[in-house]
C-alpha cells in the first residue's frame, strides 16, 4: 500500500513539472523579426573540419530557413552575409545568426561496424556527425537572444559529414519555426 501512494506521488509529481516546461519553451521570441541574415560559422584552428565548413554551412543553413519560409511565411528577407540583400534589409528588424564549428567527424568503418549490432536500428544509422554552437543575435541593438548546440547524425546509406550538415540546417530551421511562433 504505501509503494503504490510513493508511485502516485511521483507520477503526479511527473504530470505536473511534464506539462510546465513546454509551455515556458514554446514562446515566440522572433515573432517581430522581418528579416534574417546568417554567416558564415567560425571553425576554430586546429579543427578537422575543412575552413570552407563555415561557408558551406551557413549556405545550408540559409537553404533550409529558405524552405521553411515557404511555408510558413516566416520572413520577408532571408539572406547569407555579404549577399545582394543589404538594401532588402533596410528599415527591417534583423536577426543575425551566427555560429561555431564544434564537431567535424566525416564516416568511420569502426563506428559503422558498432552500430551495426543495435537491434531494430543499426543499418540506419551512420556514422559521420556534424555539431555546431549557434547564437541568434538582434542586429540593432547586438544582444544575443537565444544560445544553442546542434549536434546531428548522419543517416544509412548517406553516411557523409555533408549529409549532416543538411541535416543540422534543417534542425536550425525547426528552432527558428519554433521561436517564430508557427
Amino acid at each position: 500500500m504505501r509503494m503504490r501512494n510513493l508511485f502516485a506521488i511521483f507520477l503526479l509529481l511527473g504530470v505536473v513539472l511534464g506539462t510546465s516546461s513546454p509551455t515556458m519553451a514554446a514562446e515566440a521570441i522572433l515573432k517581430d523579426y522581418n528579416a534574417v541574415i546568417v554567416k558564415d560559422l567560425e571553425v576554430p584552428s586546429g579543427s578537422p573540419a575543412p575552413e570552407s565548413t563555415g561557408m558551406l554551412m551557413a549556405e545550408k543553413a540559409v537553404y533550409q530557413i529558405k524552405r521553411y519560409n515557404e511555408k510558413y511565411g516566416l520572413f520577408e528577407t532571408i539572406a547569407k552575409e555579404g549577399g545582394k540583400a543589404g538594401k532588402e534589409i533596410a528599415g527591417k528588424k534583423v536577426l543575425i545568426i551566427k555560429g561555431e564549428v564544434k564537431e567535424y567527424a566525416p564516416p568511420s568503418v569502426g563506428k559503422r561496424i558498432g552500430h551495426s549490432f543495435i537491434p531494430e536500428v543499426g543499418g540506419h544509422l551512420g556514422s559521420a556527425s556534424f555539431a555546431a554552437h549557434y547564437k541568434f543575435i538582434d542586429k540593432e541593438s547586438g544582444n544575443v537572444i537565444y544560445e544553442t548546440d546542434l549536434r546531428t547524425l548522419s543517416t544509412g546509406a548517406n553516411d557523409t559529414v555533408e549529409y549532416a550538415m543538411d541535416r543540422n540546417g534543417e534542425a536550425l530551421a525547426k528552432y527558428v519555426v519554433k521561436f517564430k511562433g508557427k
